[in-house]
């Protein structure tokens, strides 16, 4: 004899948790997708701010170079202070043009997830000190007095790249360089931070400051230096500081600028550290 087949029981209550789940879960992916497709938004619209700044920034030596060379070939009897005059604009702009591809290229490798670090543990004071008396004679300072402040009781110990290190402060000092007034000092520096966990590593400059408005986004890649910061000088495309960002959060540090007391500005970049107590 044939048995009667019947439906599984389901119990309402369980297939009432049941659905609330999937919508519950169905929200939140709607939710990440939302957010993942604002991050992208954001993403290309920092892309294409900083490949218009970019564009700005090629023109203006190039169009100087092309205005150069016409001058030079254009038939007129020219002296040979015009001519070495005329050079030598030449060079400078070629050298903007080579520093500003060199700091894209760097740029886009360094966000390649896939580009790798050569992490290894660096004596913190003993490779600022190196570094410190290596760039002393660069004639980059020249006109500059540098100054070195690291506590002779610190003992602290990085796990970082060192070129990369080098690369920070190449252009952290590079920077307040260009726009401190020759003459004044910049200071290299290092400081643990309060519970021994990282070591705060800044430069110093006696230059005219940041404008308040630009100190939350400075290290932004499309960030675009202003007259106010160069007087009489060109503006910059802030490659070099969104590179020294983007090392260092590689490297599971953080990134700051503010203005010092009375004039300048301090850009300091925060690493995880390890400390021997004395």
């Amino acid at each position: 004899m044939a048995q009667n087949s019947r439906p599984a029981f389901r119990s309402p209550s369980l297939e009432q948790e049941t659905v609330e789940e999937l919508s519950r879960r169905l929200l939140e992916i709607t939710a990440q997708l939302n957010a993942s497709n604002r991050s992208l938004q954001h993403l290309q619209q920092e892309r294409t701010e900083m490949l218009a700044n970019l564009s700005h920034d090629l023109r203006a030596p190039l169009t100087a170079i092309r205005s150069a060379v016409d001058y030079l070939t254009s038939g007129q009897s020219l002296s040979a202070q015009d001519i070495e005059g005329a050079l030598t604009l030449i060079d400078h702009r070629t050298g903007t043009l080579e520093h500003l591809i060199r700091d894209m290229y760097e740029l886009f490798t360094l966000e390649d997830p896939s580009h790798a670090f050569s992490f290894q543990e660096l004596d913190a004071p003993a490779f600022l000190e190196e570094y410190f008396y290596t760039a002393l004679p660069d004639s980059h300072y020249a006109g500059h007095l540098l100054c070195l402040s690291v506590p002779q009781d610190l003992h602290a110990t990085l796990f970082a790249d060192s070129g990369k290190l080098v690369r920070i402060l190449d252009n952290l000092l590079g920077n307040a360089a260009k726009y401190a007034p020759a003459g004044t000092k910049i200071t290299l520096s290092a400081a643990p931070s309060a519970d021994l966990t990282s070591l705060r590593i800044s430069v110093t400059d006696e230059g005219p400051g940041i404008p308040p408005e630009d100190l939350e986004r400075i290290f932004n890649r499309t960030y675009t230096v202003s007259f106010a910061r160069t007087p009489g000088s060109a503006t910059g495309s802030g490659l070099g500081l969104a590179i020294v960002k983007t090392i260092t959060e590689r490297h599971g540090g953080t990134v700051s600028c503010e203005n010092a007391p009375g004039a300048g500005s301090i850009f300091s970049v925060t690493l995880p550290a390890k400390f021997l107590q004395s």
